[in-house]
């Protein structure tokens, strides 16, 4: 899977939706592999997108996934206060694997984190990749 291929995805599954998004794909270490930023998408859209792909490559989940875990009592209560807030528990970040194994994450941002949640999803679906 190439990074700017699984980016086309999001921008033309978020020109279907009619939402301006922000992409970012992060290596397994978080490093940026790319970003985009489609006209009319929010300023602070980059950067969540950001935050997105980095927590669900890093942790391995969708970030989806942990609203429930990072509230207080939980086993991931600390997560969002370490790294200096980089990790997010805002929908919208799917980790992309390979044969299991998580070896980037791919982040979106822009729209609701319904919205969010369901662009990201068709492109990954359409890339064959999570």
């Amino acid at each position: 899977m190439a990074a700017k291929s699984l980016a086309d995805r999001v921008e033309a599954e978020a020109a279907r939706a009619h939402v301006p998004v922000s992409v970012s794909i992060v290596d397994i270490h978080g490093n940026i592999v790319l970003q985009h930023r489609m006209n009319d998408a929010p300023a602070f859209s980059m950067e969540i997108s950001e935050r997105k792909a980095y927590t669900s490559a890093l942790v391995g989940r969708r970030t989806a996934e942990l609203d429930p875990l990072v509230q207080p009592g939980q086993p991931l209560y600390a997560l969002l206060a370490m790294a200096g807030g980089r990790f997010t528990a805002m929908a919208g970040g799917v980790p992309l694997k390979h044969e299991g194994r998580v070896f980037a994450g791919v982040g979106v941002s822009g729209g609701t984190t319904d919205q969010d949640v369901a662009i990201v999803d068709a492109a990954v679906e359409l890339n064959n990749v999570g």
